[in-house]
């Protein structure tokens, strides 16, 4: 894992670039190449997934700007491309939010039943956190009133494969 995470780096997207990306095996390819450069060969195997269908993700990302080559080996007469993802972040400022909306993120991502319950532990400390830091700086800080939501839904746009 070649590339420390710099969240704060968002891509801005458009309508189409935002329906290339909304696939669970995409945001992954892309979290994949965001952190190393990798052949879809390289990929596949690491995701356990078939080369052609790798392949064919991997260049739907590149036709719509979100990966690039950034490097060509050839060994032995065989050429290897390296793609590595632009960004890991993506906002769409065509997309307009609803009236008193501040942040949010979505990700489309695999998980496992246990991963989920992970998750949901982790989320719901989260807002114990904050309350408890909240209260703590309420006589020091002007605070204003949030309501801070998660949801944790199956994924249900078409996967291929």
């Amino acid at each position: 894992m070649n590339k420390d995470f710099d969240k704060s780096e968002i891509m801005e997207i458009n309508w189409e670039q935002q329906k290339a990306i909304s696939s669970p095996l995409r945001s992954r390819l892309i979290a994949l190449l965001y952190e190393q450069p990798m052949t879809p060969k390289q990929t596949a195997d690491l995701m356990g997934k078939n080369p052609g269908t790798i392949y064919y993700h991997i260049q739907q990302l590149v036709k719509h700007d979100i990966l690039e080559v950034e490097s060509v080996r050839t060994e032995k007469g065989i050429v290897e491309k390296f793609y590595r993802a632009k960004a890991i972040s993506f906002k769409n400022p065509e997309q307009t939010s609803p009236p008193g909306y501040v942040d949010g993120r979505t990700a489309n991502i695999y998980l496992s039943k246990k991963l989920v319950a992970q998750l949901s532990e982790d989320l719901e400390n989260l807002f114990y956190k904050y309350g408890h830091l909240s209260y703590k700086e309420k006589d020091t800080e002007e605070q204003l009133s949030y309501s801070v939501e998660f949801l944790i839904k199956e994924f249900s746009g078409e996967e291929k494969e």
